[in-house]
């Protein structure tokens, strides 16, 4: 039976449409209990030339996908907007598909990035915050897994009648999305994965690739700032303003700060400033909250409405407790304590930044042993995977999600994917939103047509910061 699709009543989807999907709590217990997936949807706007759905699963585990619809109907260019439904799924156990609670605190939301004091008592912080949601959700936890979500993807493609589906897939959708064609390939039509995860990197080794990555992106910024020292005023060399934001950042974990009328601690001005390092677009309002948190005063109007629209919606609890979930529950971590004193020793040295946060315990070093045998990989990429077509999408410098991670899928997948980089650029979802021309040409052609590129393509020209 179809899903009846109604007018959305959320503000923040308005003008869709929503409707809700049942899929088994336990994809192996089919007859067993069920759950709905919250759905929405922007029609296509010229029916009668509609090419299908393009699903769009959520970017991060615990981000609402529903919310990615709205922001992509401002955003795609317009053929695309005529002949595709864009639907985007919120996923088990996060948003509004039964989201889970444990009672956790608004500062153990942001378990990921915790400033640990060292590495016994960030073990012990992370450890009652999995004890803790066991407690409270055990049931179901061990059922909220990447691999889990791909089967749903495949359940909304059979609620949604359709015998093939395409799919736009940001950092954790693109994996999310190349899982699902490794299952399901033969009923996959334009697959799209930008800012692609390195499938390798599941999930440990992400966690010290952002260390690296976050320190590459603050020096590049840092010289980009040091260059405008007349107007930042913080610092004339790359080496002076990254001073400048140690300071900052040391302060904001003694005392708190205030950043864009924001108190932040130190976590909170790490990941608000890493948020911002991501996409060059945001290095001036980076250096402007920046400029003001150092010396006072008031950040721009234009960059405390970009702070607005990236954190104002605030972190549900749903979206911790999903990432724990995914990020702890998908492959063992290591146990050995010794291992993390020894990573965040050489994280403090390397990756000063963020560096000691990435390489700490985190949750998944005490997930219950007695699941340690049902994390079974979340997929072997290769020549099995029988989707038509996929078009992997990266930028240069992205930061959360590197590059590399789209080249080791090129690799995996040569039989059936192209790869387009846009060069001497820092981005995080490049198509649409970076609006890198060379990219949305590619792919807004690759979408209507259903053709790859005869070659892998790279872009030398669109918006990078290196060279301004």
């Amino acid at each position: 039976m179809r899903p009846t699709w109604h007018p959305a009543t959320e503000e923040a989807l308005t003008g869709l449409e929503t409707t809700t999907v049942a899929v088994p709590v336990d994809h192996a217990d089919t007859e067993g209990p069920s759950i709905e997936l919250a759905l929405a949807r922007h029609p296509a706007r010229t029916p009668t030339r509609r090419l299908g759905t393009l699903l769009v699963p959520p970017d991060d585990p615990g981000n609402r996908g529903t919310l990615l619809v709205p922001q992509l109907v401002a955003k795609l260019p317009p053929p695309v907007l005529d002949q595709y439904d864009i639907v985007g799924f919120d996923h088990r156990f996060s948003g509004r598909s039964h989201p889970l609670s444990c009672g956790l605190t608004p500062d153990q939301w942001l378990w990921i990035f915790h400033t640990p004091e060292n590495a016994d008592t960030e073990a012990r912080y992370q450890r009652r915050i999995v004890e803790r949601c066991f407690r409270e959700a055990g049931d179901l936890l061990p059922h909220l897994t990447s691999r889990a979500i791909a089967h749903d993807i495949e359940v909304i493609r059979r609620a949604l009648g359709e015998e093939r589906i395409s799919l736009l897939g940001y950092s954790y959708g693109s994996h999310l999305g190349a899982l699902w064609t490794q299952l399901y390939g033969a009923h996959a039509d334009r697959v799209v994965l930008d800012s692609v995860i390195d499938p390798d990197s599941v999930w440990r080794r992400m966690f010290l690739d952002y260390a690296a990555s976050c320190e590459t992106a603050l020096g590049r910024w840092a010289a980009w700032a040091a260059r405008r020292h007349e107007e930042l005023a913080l610092g004339t060399t790359p080496t002076a303003v990254r001073e400048a934001v140690a300071r900052l950042t040391a302060r904001a974990d003694r005392e708190g700060t205030e950043v864009a009328g924001l108190p932040v601690d130190g976590t909170m001005l790490r990941l608000l400033t890493m948020v911002l390092l991501a996409d060059d677009l945001a290095w001036g309002f980076l250096g402007d909250v920046l400029r003001a948190a150092v010396h006072g005063g008031q950040a721009s109007p234009e960059a405390r409405r970009a702070l607005g629209a990236m954190f104002g919606r605030g972190k549900e609890e749903s979206g911790a407790v999903a990432q724990l979930a995914v990020l702890g529950g998908d492959a063992p971590w290591p146990r050995d304590p010794a291992g993390y004193r020894r990573d965040m020793a050489a994280a403090a040295a390397r990756h000063p930044f963020i560096g000691p946060a990435m390489a700490a315990p985190k949750a998944g070093a005490f997930w219950p042993r007695e699941l340690d045998g049902r994390r079974a990989p979340t997929a072997a990429f290769g020549r099995d995977n029988h989707a038509e077509s996929v078009l992997l999408v990266r930028a240069e410098h992205a930061m959360f999600t590197p590059a590399r991670g789209a080249a080791r899928l090129r690799e995996l997948l040569a039989h059936n994917s192209r790869l387009v980089t846009a060069a001497g650029t820092g981005a995080h979802r490049v198509f649409p939103f970076h609006g890198h021309p060379g990219v949305d040409g590619t792919v807004t052609a690759y979408l209507l047509t259903g053709k790859l590129p005869d070659t892998d393509l790279t872009f030398t020209t669109g918006h990078g910061r290196d060279a301004s």
